[in-house]
């Protein structure tokens, strides 16, 4: 998402501003985020074992060294779809919490479901919430959220437009329904609980990434569809195996 915010729009706070100058919160954009973004991008993000997540790694303020953002888990989503618009349309989404994570799991979408792209990809996102709020429960020093997906139309909804769909009954502006609406007011709704709720104090931002860097998700995503078992899920089925 590089380039739709004015320079004058840096927070300090990893989010961009609006027009009006409010802080677009649920926006994360790397290059805003001061902590972050002098961190060599192959060190950027870590997977951490003993909890199970990617986190994000930050510099020091006094001594510039590289460490651990110990609050950060970084979750990456994906969707996919073959024969995309024709009657034998098949769709399925992927969730990516790092090698080898309990957390990763993937799915084929439901058939009663409009078999698309873009609604599988809602449904990975309304399935990573899910088990966010599974695991904050039980960890409560993982608090900032970046949820990794490569549709640049899915942040923005999150995080720019979906308030103003929701007082406007569902309707964009210019009076065309929103598609699949009701599923991203419950994932809003969700958020909003998360946050705001008397067990929220959870931070959730979107951060927009190519598809290149989304490959994990993806191949999640895919590893449905072919029928297959991916590599992520089959180190999740080992580890389950040793624990039990």
């Amino acid at each position: 998402m590089r380039g739709v915010f004015p320079p004058y729009s840096l927070s300090g706070a990893g989010c961009p501003v609006n027009d009006i100058g409010d802080n677009i919160e649920r926006l994360f954009v790397l290059d805003y985020s001061p902590m972050h973004r002098r961190v060599p991008r192959p060190q950027l993000i870590t997977y951490t074992t003993a909890k199970q997540v990617r986190q994000l790694q930050m510099l020091h303020p006094r001594t510039g060294a590289i460490e651990l953002d110990k609050l950060t888990v970084v979750v990456s989503i994906d969707g996919a779809c073959r024969n995309n618009g024709k009657p034998t349309a098949r769709a399925s989404w992927g969730v990516y919490f790092g090698p080898g994570s309990r957390y990763n799991t993937s799915g084929l979408l439901s058939p009663e479901l409009p078999q698309t792209s873009s609604r599988a990809e809602i449904e990975a996102l309304s399935r990573a919430i899910d088990t966010i709020r599974e695991f904050s429960h039980q960890d409560m020093t993982l608090q900032d959220i970046k949820i990794r997906c490569d549709s640049e139309y899915l942040c923005q909804a999150m995080s720019m437009w979906i308030e103003g769909w929701i007082e406007n009954d569902g309707l964009r502006s210019n009076g065309r329904a929103v598609a699949h609406f009701d599923k991203l007011r419950e994932i809003h709704d969700k958020i909003d609980d998360m946050t705001y709720g008397d067990d929220g104090g959870l931070h959730l931002q979107f951060w927009n990434v190519p598809r290149e860097e989304n490959q994990e998700a993806d191949e999640l995503a895919n590893s449905a569809l072919d029928g297959v078992t991916s590599p992520a899920l089959e180190s999740k089925q080992l580890r389950f195996g040793m624990e039990d």
